[in-house]
């Protein structure tokens, strides 16, 4: 991300009236710097060297005290702008950020992961908070003082305008050359957190069965692995800070040293009034103070950039939604397709279709790109190789030409992780069709699953921290509220899992009615004897 990106602008209205405010408060306060040098040497060139009392120099010190004032108030509208401005910003990107990937036409979660993009929306966006509160405010400082003040030591002094000219890009030079290093540094450790969050959402997802195999306490160790590599990649940042803040210190110092070194044997042989000496000396520090703050805040808001432009990479991913429409699917047939998701091997699935008058089951062990292909087929992502094709009378379409919200209105989708809104039962399954008490009690019937079962019947509470439904019974739902939807195609990610035998008998009943209703049933399970003479996907090995 640039010091200021125009991306920024595009994606928050906010940051417009942001940037106009600071660049004026920048040049105000550029203006008060320079007027409180001029005052402060007139003062001490009248009383030192005039041998002017105090009641001589009081114009000119009411006029330090109103610009001390002025600064003092400048500075207050630059923290309390900033912080405001901040919040709505960061609000604006988070709702962009939030709006992309909820929108369903974008393969950001696809391609990110949802840990990434969990990470992203919250402490990622919250990190811009010293990008936007100490970083922008400090950048528009630095590029308007030390412009306005050397221009003003050069009008004065031209060999002390010379030695500014020459010294102050020593500042943005080292700084820029520390700050690749930072930069680096900063994303390699976004990318170990990234990993981390991912890996623990994983974690706790897979966590009732890794406890059910007594597998638990042996991911301990890989989740202290990948957290020490964060803390390596922490420490690392922190030291390429503290030695760009060292070198950059001993830089302006150097420099200003230059500038006085020079003014004093001037002075000495009288070619250098002690007024316009004086009036360079107290200016010149302030040449290169807000040079040495903004590389300071940088590294302060390193982070923040770095997820800033993960944010926008996202927000400018091309949104895959053609304009086809539809019905009558009758097959959906693919040629191997091979899909690349960034740092991690190419997945590669083999050729196969998906037909009427059949259960069609994918099988294949964990890695072999099933619920990779299950995500392709739902329109969640385009960045693939091959041709998916969709089979009607009018022809085949590439899915890719189909418009995603008219594409999923076809399809009912049952999860593998079964996780539902805050509602009741009846209001759950109403999302899928409105009708009555009596086709719900039906459909959960159909499934093996009776209102006495539930604590409250229809009115049972689910999506709440008290609810007490066991697995089994929320899969239930989960599958009868995929049975309710009027689709063309069902897709069933393990719909007998954690439930007991009698129920995948009338489980396995319910999807042969299905299947005899005309519909394509894609059905990803290891239990293959679920159904009587399915066509068999095999998705091979994974590695």
């Amino acid at each position: 991300m640039k010091p200021l990106d125009p991306r920024l602008l595009r994606y928050s209205r906010s940051s417009r009236g942001f940037v106009f405010l600071q660049a004026l408060m920048a040049i105000i306060n550029a203006g008060l710097v320079i007027a409180q040098s001029y005052f402060i040497a007139t003062i001490v060139v009248d009383v030192f060297q005039k041998h002017f009392s105090v009641s001589d120099v009081s114009a000119n010190l009411r006029m330090i005290a109103f610009i001390y004032i002025g600064r003092s108030f400048a500075s207050y509208s630059i923290e309390r702008l900033a912080a405001s401005y901040s919040v709505e910003i960061r609000n604006e990107l988070r709702t962009g950020l939030l709006n992309k990937v909820m929108s369903g036409k974008s393969a950001a979660v696809f391609n990110e992961g949802p840990g990434s993009i969990s990470l992203l929306a919250t402490k990622g966006i919250d990190n811009l908070d010293s990008y936007f509160s100490r970083f922008l405010p400090q950048l528009f400082i630095a590029a308007v003082v030390p412009l306005s003040v050397g221009l003003t030591i050069a009008s004065q002094d031209k060999v002390s305008g010379f030695i500014v000219i020459f010294t102050v890009p020593l500042i943005p030079i080292f700084g820029i050359m520390i700050g690749r290093f930072t930069g680096a540094a900063t994303e390699k450790r976004w990318q170990t957190m990234s990993l981390l969050s991912g890996y623990f959402l994983d974690l706790l997802t897979g966590l009732p069965t890794l406890k059910v195999f007594n597998r638990s306490s042996k991911q301990e160790e890989k989740l202290d692995e990948v957290g020490q590599r964060y803390r390596v990649e922490t420490m690392k940042v922190l030291r390429i800070s503290f030695l760009s803040s060292l070198a950059l210190e001993i830089i302006a110092t150097l420099s200003v040293a230059v500038i006085a070194v020079s003014i004093g044997l001037r002075l000495v042989n009288g070619s250098l009034t002690l007024k316009t000496g004086l009036f360079i000396l107290i200016l010149s520090p302030e040449v290169y103070w807000p040079i040495r703050q903004v590389a300071l805040y940088f590294h302060a808001a390193a982070d923040g950039v770095e997820a800033a432009n993960r944010i926008f990479a996202i927000l400018e991913q091309p949104e895959s939604d053609g304009a086809g429409v539809i019905s009558g699917v009758a097959r959906i047939s693919w040629s191997s397709l091979m899909v690349d998701f960034p740092g991690r091997k190419q997945i590669v699935i083999p050729a196969g279709e998906f037909l009427r008058g059949k259960v069609n089951i994918v099988v294949g062990p964990s890695g072999a790109g099933k619920s990779t292909f299950l995500s392709l087929l739902l329109g969640f992502g385009s960045n693939f190789q091959g041709k998916l094709l969709i089979s009607t009378a009018a022809g085949d379409a590439d899915i890719r030409a189909l418009s995603a919200e008219s594409w999923r209105s076809l399809i009912s989708w049952l999860p593998q992780d079964v996780n539902f809104p805050s509602g009741t039962v009846r209001e759950i399954l109403q999302h899928a069709a409105k009708v009555g008490d009596a086709d719900l009690i039906a459909v959960l019937a159909r499934v093996g699953l009776a209102p006495a079962d539930l604590p409250m019947g229809l009115d049972t509470a689910l999506g709440t921290l008290t609810e007490t439904l066991s697995v089994g019974q929320k899969r239930k739902i989960a599958l009868a509220r995929a049975l309710l939807k009027p689709a063309e195609i069902l897709i069933l990610d393990e719909p007998s899992a954690s439930v007991d035998d009698v129920s995948e008998a009338d489980i396995a009943r319910a999807i042969s009615a299905e299947v005899a209703a005309g519909k394509i049933v894609i059905l990803v399970t290891h239990r293959v004897n679920l159904i009587d003479a399915p066509a068999t996907v095999n998705f091979g090995s994974g590695e």
